[in-house]
């Protein structure tokens, strides 16, 4: 096996800046190319027509709250894996790489069951039409099956950034997302003839939207199967063996159970908030409906670096409180914050200079890229604020503080951005404005929140 990597502090603020960008910039393209694959795949699907755009919105809520559970237990088994790290506890790290492989599997085929047995029902619960139910429900069916390889996915990538290795899950996720995009072509449209290269026949399974979310499943088995692989190569200095004991550790998975559950619970309120703000949105009809979402669609092109330089933080912030740096994790939390903030205040400038022939992207309704450009308008001037409220909720969980992200979410959410989106709604008449409006105090809020915790809490 490879000597394992001795962890260093950097020392000098220039050097902490460079091994920060070494690790983000692999993040930061990582999210990008991600969000560019979905686009492409939204609008495969969308090419159906209404009914199976509508089959996979149903879906979209179940997608998040399993999305958010599969994060508590990244982030469990994750920090754990940054702290070993620093702590130079080679033995240690690979037992916890151990326990996140039967967790992961344990984890995702546990939740892809539970989906994939209720699938004829949740889309019923969930409001689907009479004419959306069929598509829905096969799409769940499908998607569920990738569940467990979903759950690999987002434990081993984070296990391998938070080792310092951010370039393995960057090409692994958009290998998985192109190859999502190929399959696609075979598995939603049926076999047809294509005038290109003289003209041939493309042949295809003509499954609709139960391919789109089959070959959502098959990516996902296929980058997930890899990472896992990847876990046991002898070019990793932490490799594990098949020869070692994967047996639950009690102590393992209480650390990760504890530092996990806040992040899932965490997910769950976000998305739950999100989902409750839609439908007060939805109360203000179509146009509405669209522009929000148009928006909202347009806007994560703007924070998107934030999540990449967060999960920098996360590792680099781990890994020195594992090596008991205290003043050296202090020091990359702000210098990451500073370095979110400074690249979100560009991406939203060019937000508002942009807004309107981005939201046109998106829809060929002018009044509804009208109304979207305007709150792509409003909520630029506060992208740089949920930038550092997203960089230090990672900074925060490397150290073990996964708490205080759960809870300040839950009271921005539910105690700020949806009473505030009901009054502005409702009571003084701002109609989508008032929901945005409701969402930018609720971002002012967290990032106020986040800078408090980080400034004040020493260890």
């Amino acid at each position: 096996m490879p000597e394992a990597p001795v962890y260093t502090p950097a020392g000098s603020t220039r050097r902490r800046v460079g091994v920060m960008l070494a690790l983000a910039w692999p993040s930061i393209l990582e999210q990008i190319l991600l969000t560019l694959t979905s686009f492409v795949d939204t609008a495969m699907v969308g090419s159906l027509g209404p009914a199976a755009t509508a089959a996979v919105s149903v879906n979209i809520t179940l997608a998040w709250l399993t999305g958010g559970l599969l994060m508590g237990a990244a982030v469990g088994f994750s920090v754990q894996v940054a702290q070993g790290v620093g702590a130079r506890e080679v033995e240690r790290t690979r037992a916890v790489l151990r326990q996140s492989v039967s967790a992961a599997f344990f984890c995702g085929g546990l939740l892809g069951l539970l989906l994939a047995s209720l699938s004829h029902f949740l889309p019923f619960w969930l409001g689907a039409g009479a004419d959306v139910l069929p598509g829905a429900r096969s799409y769940l069916f499908f998607w569920s099956l990738g569940v467990p390889f979903l759950s690999c996915l987002n434990v081993f990538g984070a296990c391998f950034r938070c080792m310092g290795n951010t370039r393995l899950p960057l090409v692994v996720d958009v290998g998985a997302n192109l190859l999502n995009v190929v399959l696609n072509y075979f598995l939603i449209f049926p076999t047809r003839e294509v005038v290109l290269f003289g003209g041939f026949t493309m042949p295809g399974a003509g499954m609709g939207v139960g391919g789109a979310a089959l070959a959502t499943a098959l990516a996902n088995a296929a980058g997930g199967l890899t990472l896992l692989l990847c876990l046991f190569q002898r070019e990793n200095v932490f490799q594990i063996r098949r020869s070692e004991s994967f047996r639950p550790d009690g102590a393992i998975l209480r650390r990760a159970f504890s530092l996990g559950l806040p992040t899932s619970l965490e997910r769950a309120s976000l998305n739950l908030g999100q989902v409750f703000v839609t439908r007060v949105v939805a109360t203000l009809g179509t146009a509405a409906l669209a522009a929000n979402h148009v928006a909202v669609t347009a806007e994560a092109l703007c924070y998107l670096p934030a999540y990449g330089i967060s999960a920098a933080a996360t590792a680099l912030v781990g890994q020195s409180v594992g090596a008991a740096e205290h003043r050296e994790a202090r020091s990359y939390g702000f210098l990451s914050a500073g370095a979110g903030f400074l690249l979100c205040t560009l991406t939203g400038a060019a937000l508002n200079l942009f807004s309107v022939p981005l939201s046109s992207l998106f829809t060929n309704d002018p009044a509804v890229a009208r109304e979207a450009a305007g709150l792509l308008r409003l909520i630029s001037w506060i992208e740089p604020v949920f930038a550092v409220s997203i960089i230090l909720s990672g900074a925060l969980r490397g150290r073990g503080d996964t708490k205080f992200p759960a809870v300040m979410c839950l009271v921005s959410m539910w105690g700020l951005r949806v009473p505030l989106a009901l009054l502005f709604v409702f009571r003084t008449g701002l109609g989508l404005w008032g929901v945005w409006l409701a969402m930018g105090i609720d971002i002012l809020g967290r990032g106020a929140a986040c800078v408090t915790r980080w400034v004040r809490k020493r260890e």
